[in-house]
Parts: structure tokens; sequence; C-alpha cells
């Protein structure tokens, strides 16, 4: 049929956890997030009735929009059973390319001046140099990488359309003392590069020195223009800690393209409240920048408090009210994205018997 669904997380990712967290991916820059592919929801609320949030036409102005207080909700306001999800015409004359960097900044202001450009690329990638060195050390790419900080893109459309943006690209990375720029449309080349972008995630968990060791990782996301001081002021956060981390692994992956970090910290067990301490420094470093805590990964347990730095008392207010209004008993994900009582020490995770 030559259509496809766009939005793009990590493997193993299912449709229903997908519309809780409102998940991206690597397409998002291209195509937004999982709130632009959904049409409709039926949805069974906690006393049992079960709705359905529109209908299938385009546009709707027919009430409230249920469809997208639902989704990313993280389950407790809702059980979605059904999904009407949009698909999209596949790619064509699909090419994929790669281009290396003296420093991350480099890369950060190369994917700047592409972001101004206009020029829509269907996705832009960067790893600084120890995400590189995790694919290599993981041997889960198909080959070995030079390890420097490094930018994976994507390249689709009419052969015009592509070859303006792979010479845009090019002469960018050029301007911005890029070392080695290469794109392709070898479907194997494809798969070597992107492939190795995409692993990456499984590569940085092979860097745990010990069995013991443990991975945690930051989704904080901040608008393109503070993108490179986010990056830049996290390694600084880093290195400036009080304390010993020299037995630490950190890197930087992110979705440049839409201002989505990801803070990577593999440590010894002993040290985890230390780490995940440095990673609040480092969310609330983009609240700073006027960004979120969260880009994509969602909330739960672990960022709720957060949540009211970055909305407020009153903004975590009207959530709770709608929750309560919804599933007063909160038989639905008990205390995840804010906590029912609304302090810290109320309850958490107790369900009412039904």
């Amino acid at each position: 049929m030559g259509l496809f669904f766009p939005v793009d997380p990590a493997p193993g990712a299912k449709i229903g956890g997908m519309i809780a967290m409102s998940c991206s991916g690597t397409n998002a820059y291209r195509y937004g997030t999982m709130k632009e592919w959904v049409i409709s929801l039926t949805a069974v609320l906690a006393d049992g009735t079960v709705i359905t949030t529109r209908k299938r036409p385009r546009k709707s102005s027919a009430g409230y929009d249920l469809t997208h207080l639902i989704i990313g909700s993280e389950g407790t306001l809702a059980l979605v059973t059904e999904a009407v999800l949009k698909v999209t015409p596949l790619p064509t004359n699909l090419h994929v390319g790669k281009a290396t960097f003296p420093s991350l900044q480099a890369g950060v202001d190369t994917a700047i001046a592409i972001l101004k450009s206009g020029h829509l690329l269907e996705a832009i990638e960067l790893a600084d140099k120890p995400s590189i060195a995790s694919i290599n050390h993981s041997k889960l790419a198909k080959e070995h990488f030079e390890e420097t900080p490094t930018m994976f893109v994507k390249f689709a459309g009419s052969q015009e359309t592509v070859s303006s943006q792979i010479s845009f690209v090019k002469n960018t990375c050029k301007d911005n003392k890029g070392l080695e720029f290469e794109a392709s449309s070898d479907k194997r080349r494809i798969d070597v590069i992107w492939g190795a972008r995409k692993c990456i995630g499984n590569a940085l968990v092979t860097m745990k020195k010990a069995p013991t060791d443990i991975f945690i990782s930051t989704d904080a996301a901040v608008p393109i223009s503070a993108m490179a001081e986010l990056i830049k002021e996290t390694n600084n956060i880093i290195e400036s800690q009080p304390f010993d981390t020299s037995t630490w692994f950190c890197a930087n992956v992110g979705h440049v393209g839409d201002g989505n970090v990801h803070t990577a910290i593999v440590c010894p067990v002993e040290d985890k409240e230390k780490a995940e301490q440095v990673l609040v420094e480092v969310q609330r470093l983009a609240l700073r920048l006027e960004g979120t805590i969260t880009g994509e990964h969602g909330v739960g347990l672990k960022l709720r408090d957060m949540l009211v730095e970055e909305v407020g008392e009153a903004g975590v207010g009207v959530m709770r009210a709608l929750k309560k209004t919804l599933d007063p008993r909160g038989i639905l994900n008990p205390d995840k994205v804010f906590r029912l009582e609304g302090e810290k020490g109320a309850r958490t995770g107790r369900l009412e018997k039904l």
C-alpha cells in the first residue's frame, strides 16, 4: 500500500503504551509525536463507562478534545481499548547520512543551521563521543565508527529535493569544521548508518563495568535555540561535582531536530543517589532554559515532584481535579504523574477495594 505509521520509539513499544506516554522518537522532527497521529480513542473509565473520544473526520470542533486529554495521561485517566490512527505515504528516494565533528558544539551549530534553513529533513540526530564509543564497545553496529561527535540524518523526497538537501547539509557541515560527511541510498549502507544510531540505547547499557552498575538517563527537552547551552551546561554540571565521578560513564545523545537530549550515566550502584541528583540538576537546567523535564518518557513516579516545578501548583491542581473527577477512588495507575494527596509522604501505589 505504500503507507507507514511514522512514530518511531524504542523497539518493543506497543500502541497502547505509545498513546499513554505520548511517545515520539527519531522521526519526531519530521512527523511529530503520537499526539499528531491519533484520530480517536475508545477508552474505559474507572467506573466502567466506555467512551469514544470523537468520530473520524480530519477536523472537528465538537466539544472538548478528549482524545488529547487521554494521550499522555500515563494510564491515570482511562484504559484505551481501541485507537484510530493516521498513516502517511512511505518516504521516497530515502537517503541516510552521517557527519563527524571535532566537537559536540560544532555538531549542534550545524543542526541549528539546518533547522533555520527551511530544509525539512526526515530526521536529525546527534551523538557525542562517549555515545559513539559505546557503539564500538558493544559491537552492536555493523562496523567500527570513528569515536567523535556524530550527526545522523535522513533525507527523502524527489530527487531534486534530496540532492538539494544533501548539498546544503554537506556544505553546512564544512562551514562548521565538519570532519567527514557521507550520504547513501544503498540499503546496506542505510542499515549500517541508521542501525548505529538505533542501537545507542542498548550500547550505553553495555558500558557497565560490573554487573551491579546502574544505568540512568534523562530526556529533557528545550527550545532549539537553547539546545547548545543545555548540552554544554550539562557537561559542566557533571564535571563540577564535589565528589569523584571518574568511575562514571556519561554520554549525551539526542533528537537534535526537536531539542530533546538524553543524558545517560552508568555508575556504581553505591553512587545511585548522587547520579540521580546530578540528573535532577540537568532537568532544572532545562526548566531554566524554558524547557521540560521530560520530552517523551513521561513523569511516572520518579519525576512527579519535579512536575510542580514545571507547571506550578496551580497546574498540577487542575490535573489532580481532573483525576479525581474521572477516577475518584484513584484506582487507575495511582499516584503516577502527581501525588493524589498533594504532598510528599502521601500514600503511594495504594489501590482502594472495588
